[in-house]
């Protein structure tokens, strides 16, 4: 049994001796102002060495460290003016978003534990790195490689966030890039730092636009019942926009509340009724499903009973918006998409004569 404790004693400081080794060789490389490509494979050996015997989290953390550091390493094997081709192989989003979060582990880690190894020098860097990295945002966004940028603005964001632009500008981007999932995230990361900021520290958009935002991009992703909250916060903030009611109404006909959405869509014409475009558009709204309908109609031709409960369920949806369409005419009798829409109602219902009266 001693022999077995002696054996286990031994082992543990083998490791300890290798840990110091490679941590010696890594320091001594990454110290040079620029490696040649042998010292640079050097380098990524030791440090696959030291990943494969660390042990404590401080070890660990010097892995993560060196490890997001190597592109700046790579790098510098090409000279002090590498070529753009160079630095695109060596610099792609993966690996940037990779490097900061390295780096962004290793200044949490230091910061909690009180022991600075590292930090200094990534400050250091951060210096000279970070407009590097706003030039990389800036071409990718302007090559339409929207998501790529979005990730790198708020790579920068995570390590700085005393400059809460790079957080708005990743929650654009990421609209752009149509990852409205990811555009949620951050607009509500925005809502969650305010917007009593001053300096770096103010968003360029307001609470407003971004409560507005957040709604938008609910009603365009059908989740219906996240919208419903989301626009009725925007409201509060702007009770004048009538798109915004309308919008949030019709949330509760997407969900078959058609109880609250009569009863808001009501409330709406009552404080508006003489707006043209409110009535037209709450008429249209009605017959929304009317080209599923028609799709559903195509496909039952030959059925005679489901034909008719199709074409019947279809006369009933222009017959609710009738007389919202009437009311927009009425308004503005020379609006050409109403009269279309009216003529097209007044066919489907069967009345000719009036159709016949559209001109």
């Amino acid at each position: 049994m001693k022999k077995f404790i002696l054996s286990v004693a031994l082992l543990t400081a083998m490791a300890t001796f290798a840990q110091k080794d490679e941590l010696k060789n890594l320091k001594k490389l990454y110290a040079k102002d620029a490696l040649t490509t042998e010292e640079f494979n050097q380098f990524k050996g030791a440090l696959l060495k030291l990943e494969s015997v660390a042990a404590t989290d401080e070890d660990k953390t010097s892995v993560t460290f060196y490890k997001a550091m190597s592109p700046l390493l790579e790098l510098s094997t090409f000279g002090q003016q590498p070529t753009p081709a160079q630095i695109a192989r060596v610099m792609n989003p993966t690996t940037l978003k990779n490097l900061v979060q390295g780096l962004k582990y290793t200044l949490d880690f230091e910061a909690k534990s009180g022991k600075k190894v590292y930090t200094d020098d990534i400050k250091e860097t951060l210096t000279w790195f970070m407009p590097m990295l706003q030039q990389s945002a800036t071409t990718l966004n302007s090559m339409k490689k929207y998501k790529e940028a979005g990730d790198i603005f708020y790579s920068m964001y995570q390590l700085d966030n005393s400059d809460v632009a790079n957080l708005e500008n990743a929650a654009i981007l990421a609209v752009q890039a149509g990852d409205y999932n990811l555009g949620d995230k951050l607009y509500r990361e925005i809502q969650s730092v305010g917007f009593a900021g001053t300096g770096t520290k103010k968003f360029q958009t307001n609470e407003v636009e971004v409560a507005k935002l957040l709604a938008a991009i609910a009603l365009e992703t059908k989740n219906y019942e996240q919208a419903k909250k989301d626009y009725a916060a925007y409201i509060k903030l702007n009770p004048s926009d009538l798109e915004a009611q309308i919008n949030e109404a019709n949330c509760y006909y997407h969900t078959n509340d058609l109880t609250t959405y009569k009863s808001k869509i009501a409330s709406i014409l009552d404080k508006n009724p003489n707006n043209a475009a409110l009535q037209y558009n709450v008429g249209y709204l009605m017959i929304s499903d009317d080209a599923k309908i028609v799709e559903e109609i195509n496909a039952n031709l030959k059925d005679d009973k489901k034909y008719k409960e199709l074409t019947n369920k279809r006369k009933d949806l222009f017959r609710a918006a009738l007389p919202y369409f009437e009311k927009a005419h009425q308004l503005d009798v020379n609006n050409t998409d109403t009269k279309e829409i009216l003529k097209v109602t007044y066919d489907i219902l069967g009345m000719k004569d009036k159709a016949a009266m559209i001109k």
